[in-house]
């Protein structure tokens, strides 16, 4: 009897996602909104975090939605299954307002993977930063994600769709007091 729980490296869903569909240069437009003023300061996110929170919120409102850019390179020989490592700028008027570096460490499983992030908010490196991990899940089909992340103080859940001609993403992030989106297409 042969063992079929893992799939040949090809034709992993996680492949599909990061390496066939995700790897190059995407370019879009993020937008944030605060969905419940009063959940949020029910919610426990700390001084910084709110601060953070109203900053972008009145960004968003004043300007409109931001600039999205991410570079997704592959290297599926790499880690026990593959890594993709991914830089993820979002700026207004070329100024940039939050900078993500991720480095997604591929599950042998072929759909689980484990993130592991560096974020910076404001243009100023050093200063509102950390580092943290989070899981993600790829649907079997390699054309959709879901990420459970820490942002803000709470806890986020992620989900992106890659468009039917493989060429644009959409994606949702949600917590219990605001919404995200993100809509990009590739670039090269």
């Amino acid at each position: 009897m042969t063992n079929n729980s893992a799939p040949s490296r090809s034709a992993a869903p996680s492949h599909i996602y990061y390496f066939d569909v995700g790897a190059g240069n995407w370019q879009g437009e993020f937008t944030f909104r605060v969905t419940s003023w009063r959940r949020l300061r029910n919610a426990r996110t700390g001084l910084r975090n709110r601060a953070l929170v109203v900053a972008m919120a009145l960004t968003q409102r004043l300007t409109g939605a931001s600039r999205l850019e991410s570079t997704i390179v592959a290297t599926p020989s790499a880690g026990a299954f593959g890594v993709a490592d991914n830089v993820v700028r979002v700026s207004k008027f070329g100024v940039t307002l939050y900078l993500l570096k991720e480095r997604y460490l591929l599950d042998p499983d072929g759909r689980g993977v484990t993130v592991e992030a560096n974020e910076q908010f404001s243009p100023v490196p050093g200063i509102l930063t950390r580092k943290f991990t989070y899981p993600a899940e790829i649907e079997p089909s390699g054309m959709g994600s879901t990420y459970h992340m820490p942002l803000l103080g709470s806890p986020w859940t992620a989900t992106y769709q890659v468009g039917t001609d493989r060429q644009s993403l959409s994606g949702e992030l949600v917590c219990d007091w605001a919404k995200a989106t993100e809509n990009a297409r590739r670039a090269s």
